[in-house]
Parts: C-alpha cells; sequence; structure tokens
C-alpha cells in the first residue's frame, strides 16, 4: 500500500541540445513502506544524490493509488528520464502500473517489508547499490500479468495466499515486526493463523484452451517473477521476459500436512511435492465452487472467477 505526504522537490540539472531542457530521473517515495524505512532510506538516497550532483526530482504519496497516479503523471513529462520507486511491493505494483506501455523505465530502491521485486531481479538490498544501480540507466523490457484488469509484475495468488495478503496488510503484527527489521515473517505469522480456519474448494482451471478439474485446491500463484510474500520461492522457473505466467496449484493436503511442508517454498523445493502442479500458460480462467480472494503483487484484487492474460514486454525496468 503506498500512503504518505506530497511533497514536489527538483534539485541540480543540465542543458540539453540547443533548448533549455531538463532530463532527470523522478523519484515516488512511500515515506511509510517498512513502517518508515521509507523516508529514512529517501533521506540517505536524496543525500547521496546531492553529494553526486544527479539530475532528479521527486514526490511523495499520500494514499492508496497515489504512486499509479504519480508514475502517470511523470511518464508523460518529456523531462523524465526514469521513475523510481522508493518503498515495498506495493510502491512498486502501483508505479509499475503508471508506466507500463511506455517508454519510461521503472527502477526501485528497496524499502519494503517482501521487496520481492528486488530479490527477484536481483536489484541490491542496500540502498546505496540499489541507488548505483539506478544511476547506470541500463534498461530492458519485461513481461506483465494481467488479472481481472488489474496488472500485477510479480504475481497474484488466488485462494489461500491471497487471504494471507488482505489479512497481512492490515496486520497489527507486520507494523510491529517492520520496527525490528523482521517485516517478511509477518506473511509466515499470517498463514499460521489462517491454516485452522481456511476452507479449500475445487477449481476448474483453464489454460490455454485446456481445461483441468482440481480438487481441495489450497491456493493457486500465477507469477510472473519468483519470488512472493516475502522471499517464499513459489515458482523457481519463472521468468519476466519469457512470454509466460508459471503457476503453482497445491491441492488435496491435510491441514498438518501443509504445515510441515511449508517451509520447502522457501527454498523452491515444494514442488517435488505430489500435492504440487506446477504448470505454465499465457491464457488462464480460474473458476472457484466458491469465491476465492485475490491478490496482485500483495494488494487486494478482487475474488474469482479470474481471466489472467501475459503482456509481452509490456515494461522497461532497471
Amino acid at each position: 500500500m503506498a500512503i504518505g505526504v506530497v511533497k514536489h522537490c527538483i534539485f541540480f540539472g543540465e542543458m540539453i541540445g540547443e533548448e533549455a531542457s531538463w532530463r532527470m530521473i523522478k523519484f515516488v517515495i512511500n515515506r511509510y513502506s517498512g513502517n518508515g524505512r521509507g523516508e529514512a532510506v529517501w533521506q540517505q538516497v536524496e543525500r547521496a544524490l546531492r553529494d553526486k550532483g544527479v539530475v532528479y526530482g521527486c514526490t511523495f504519496t499520500e494514499r492508496q493509488g497515489h504512486a499509479r497516479e504519480l508514475a502517470m503523471e511523470l511518464a508523460g513529462d518529456a523531462n523524465t528520464s526514469a521513475v523510481v520507486a522508493v518503498g515495498g511491493d506495493g510502491t512498486v505494483h502501483e508505479v509499475a502500473g503508471g508506466l507500463a506501455g511506455t517508454a519510461v523505465p521503472l527502477g526501485c530502491i528497496p524499502a519494503g517489508s517482501g521487496n520481492d521485486y528486488a530479490r527477484s531481479l536481483s536489484i541490491p538490498q542496500s540502498w546505496e547499490s540499489a541507488l548505483e544501480r539506478v544511476l547506470a540507466s541500463k534498461s530492458r523490457p519485461i513481461d506483465t500479468g494481467v488479472i481481472n484488469g488489474k496488472i500485477f509484475v510479480i504475481s497474484s495468488g488466488i485462494g489461500f495466499d491471497g487471504d494471507v495478503a488482505k489479512i497481512t496488510n492490515g496486520s497489527w503484527y507486520k507494523r510491529w515486526l517492520n520496527r525490528i527489521g523482521a517485516g517478511s515473517l509477518s506473511y509466515v505469522v499470517t498463514v499460521l493463523r489462517l491454516l485452522v480456519t481456511y476452507r479449500p474448494c475445487d477449481v476448474r482451471l483453464e489454460v490455454d484452451g485446456i481445461m483441468t478439474s482440481y480438487k481441495n485446491v489450497w491456493l493457486l500463484a500465477v507469477a510472473n517473477m519468483p519470488y512472493y510474500g516475502g522471499g517464499m520461492k513459489i515458482c523457481p522457473d519463472a521468468r519476466d521476459d519469457d512470454g509466460t505466467l508459471h503457476m503453482c496449484l497445491v491441492e488435496n493436503i491435510g491441514r498438518l500436512h501443509f504445515l510441515r511442508f511449508f517451509p520447502r517454498v522457501f527454498k523452491g523445493t515444494h514442488v517435488e511435492h505430489p500435492a504440487v502442479h506446477m504448470l505454465s500458460g499465457s491464457k488462464i480462467r480460474i473458476v472457484g465452487t466458491a469465491p476465492m480472494t485475490i491478490h496482485a503483487d500483495g494488494e487486494f484484487g478482487g475474488e474469482t472467477p479470474a481471466d489472467v492474460v501475459v503482456l509481452r514486454e509490456r515494461l522497461y525496468v532497471l
């Protein structure tokens, strides 16, 4: 979730060509990411930018969805060379939504609790190294996914993990764990809580025109990148530039058995379990016998039925 206080600032500049024209990196900062880590990281980044004499601008978010609006506005400005999200995966999700389909690349200074986008793209967790990567200005196109009209760059989860994301985002313990630098554990806490009450349902899954039915489905993760949930390697083979969405479906497994094998997801070895089905495709439809909660990059995305597609080379990233 991207919230904060609006602020616009521009420092330093340079002439380009014969006319006075400013080209600069624009930063979109969620100062409350990671329970205030966003603001602390930005203060250090801003100091480094000034010391380096770098051309830049900055804007702070003020509400959920604002980062997307700001990114769309900045992408339409010919003076923008790149837009950099300073925050967590929620901030990245919103900024990516505003930049998708444009030639303006997305950069990231990780400052959240999960930081799965940075982890998947091998962006350093330290702000110093992440900033150096941004300033190198080397961009490439990646794919994005769309579920029920909502864009995602990392993954979408349906069912158990959709509920996990929804509950975690509103939990008191996520804020508390963020304070002690252990925010990614908040997802694990929610898993343990929800395990007692969650009710799996049957699912009809259509992948590239082929229909399959599954019984007692716990979750279906649709991934553009390998990591989600604060370091869980849910789809180890997922790539952001292969034109394919990778899926992990878990069915017909008891609660205690689910709990025992759950830790394997952090290393990606859960894929060997007989209750786990690894699939892939570019056009997917999901229908459950009961409504299933959806998340897109950890943000609430409604309920099933769901239609999912991959969009090739939809977003440029640094």
